[in-house]
């Protein structure tokens, strides 16, 4: 056999391999691919900076499976002598506390900003390869870091671990499905959900960003991004859920495709709530403010409403 040949053979081995492990992921169930989260995890928090009637202090939990999970939880100063009921904020990019602070007059409630183990600003140049396993790690790992996170706050004292939502705004919408399917197989309830400014798959998402460049390459990193995410994907996680949901969706959302959108609109299960925004996608920029407020003001009156928080 010559060498041309044994590369043929070679490659269509690959391709079978490659094949196969792409349909044996497809059939797993998702959970089996995602790590479980921890209980009893040693935290050290930070002293409470105190200011307009709330303090606010960040903690660390030290897993050596999970890696270090940071979050922000902004409480009301002095404490009631009732439990909170728990607000989990899962926003874009960056720390809790950036993601908490738009959240204002939050009554007797406490309001948790997770802080994302991934990179604001992604690796460039010659590192990104090096850096590429390590970032997969810390990606598949969100959706335990905050199941495990709840699982401490809900071990506070001030805590009403009975009344558990979980807000997630655009990034954050994403991987709220996997994240409440982990924590619900962990024993813990969550019962309202917010997902805004989300779609699904995450392939739809790259293939139809403006920022991807060249265009070319955006329907073969949706392909993968497809594969490799397959087991946090928000639609293999929300038939499995239970609770109460509020969609926020921008009608003219340049980030999210329509079918995006539509898919994960019609994924979440009953009973759910739809409010669609005039504009484009959320943001914090200054010609967003508006727009934010609006988000904001309409997740926190569905939340009073449906008995989730405690009236501001």
């Amino acid at each position: 056999m010559t060498i041309r040949r044994l590369l043929a053979a070679f490659a269509v081995l690959l391709a079978c391999l490659v094949a196969g492990a792409g349909v044996a992921l497809h059939r797993r169930d998702p959970l089996l691919s995602l790590p479980r989260p921890e209980h009893g995890l040693a935290a050290d928090e930070t002293a409470a900076a105190r200011r307009d009637g709330r303090s606010l202090r960040h903690v660390v939990l030290h897993s050596a499976a999970l890696g270090d999970i940071g979050f922000s939880v902004s409480l009301p100063d002095p404490l009631p002598a009732k439990r909170l009921p728990l607000v989990m904020v899962l926003g874009g990019l960056g720390t809790g506390g950036d993601n908490i602070r738009y959240v204002t007059a939050a009554g007797d409630n406490a309001v948790i900003g997770y802080d994302w183990p991934m990179p604001v600003h992604f690796y460039a140049g010659g590192t990104t390869l090096t850096q590429l396993p390590a970032l997969y790690g810390r990606v598949m790992a969100v959706p335990a870091q905050v199941a495990s996170a709840l699982a401490w706050l809900r071990e506070q004292p001030w805590a009403d671990g009975g009344r558990v939502s979980l807000l997630g705004f655009s990034l954050g919408a994403l991987a709220a499905p996997a994240i409440e399917d982990v924590a619900e197989h962990d024993g813990q309830t969550v019962g309202w959900t917010v997902l805004a400014y989300g779609g699904a798959p995450f392939g739809a998402l790259v293939a139809g960003s403006p920022h991807v460049k060249p265009a070319w390459i955006r329907p073969v990193l949706a392909s993968a991004v497809n594969f490799l995410l397959r087991p946090l994907q928000p639609t293999r996680h929300l038939s499995h859920l239970a609770g109460q949901f509020l969609i926020l969706e921008g009608e003219d959302d340049s980030l999210v495709p329509a079918g995006a959108r539509a898919h994960l609109r019609n994924a979440v299960p009953e009973p759910k709530t739809v409010i669609v925004f005039k504009g484009d996608h959320m943001g914090v920029g200054r010609d967003k403010t508006g727009l934010l407020q609006e988000i904001v003001a309409s997740s926190k009156a569905w939340l009073v409403e449906k008995g989730a928080v405690d009236m501001p």
